[in-house]
């Protein structure tokens, strides 16, 4: 709970600061915010402030959507040579926030295309986890895992024409650079949004 009630402190923030930078610049016509929901990793709820062709990007909920207990099985199989299993004792909570670049597609092919945006750009991401360790010897120990990582994504927007929905995929290389720099993973989610 505590890592929600931080992490919502850190988007507002941040959409302080990018709306104060949007009315600096004289903001236009595509100033507006989304919110909606988000399917993947992170699942959850997803805000998004549009300022020019750019836009800035935050995404609450349940990561390692995909893993779970495997991932730790996985990831921690050559460290401890002596334990027999891992549980998880709370679900792992992803937090990213982005910066991203706006650019129309205005043609697939000979067809004219309206409101379908990709977009590409950076940001960072933090996911926290509990868990137990148990050892073959029946004793177990409690960790709480927490990663910080720096995030290249990619994406697709559709806007529906005269409708405030807009639909989106994205991928996401996070490289990890604290808990175990330098380690590589890959989130992705499709969503929708309200804008207003």
């Amino acid at each position: 709970m505590k890592n929600i009630k931080i992490s919502l402190i850190i988007i507002a923030i941040l959409l302080a600061g990018t709306n104060a930078f949007a009315q600096k610049k004289g903001g236009n016509a595509h100033n507006e915010w989304g919110i909606g929901i988000r399917l993947g990793d992170p699942s959850g709820i997803t805000v998004k402030k549009y300022f020019g062709a750019n836009s800035l990007e935050f995404s609450l909920g349940r990561s390692h959507t995909w893993y779970n207990d495997r991932y730790y099985d996985d990831y921690y199989h050559d460290y401890y040579d002596d334990y027999d299993k891992f549980k998880t004792i709370s679900d792992p909570i992803g937090f990213q926030c982005h910066y991203l670049f706006q650019k129309p597609i205005n043609r697939i092919g000979n067809e004219r295309v309206g409101g379908l945006d990709w977009y590409y750009g950076f940001g960072g991401q933090i996911i926290t986890q509990s868990y137990y360790i148990y050892y073959k010897d029946g004793d177990r120990e409690k960790f709480t895992d927490l990663d910080l990582g720096a995030d290249g994504v990619i994406g697709l927007e559709y806007r529906f024409k005269n409708s405030p929905i807009s639909m989106f995929l994205d991928l996401t290389l996070m490289m990890e650079v604290y808990d175990d720099p330098f380690y590589f993973w890959t989130n992705g989610g499709i969503g929708v949004r309200y804008n207003f």
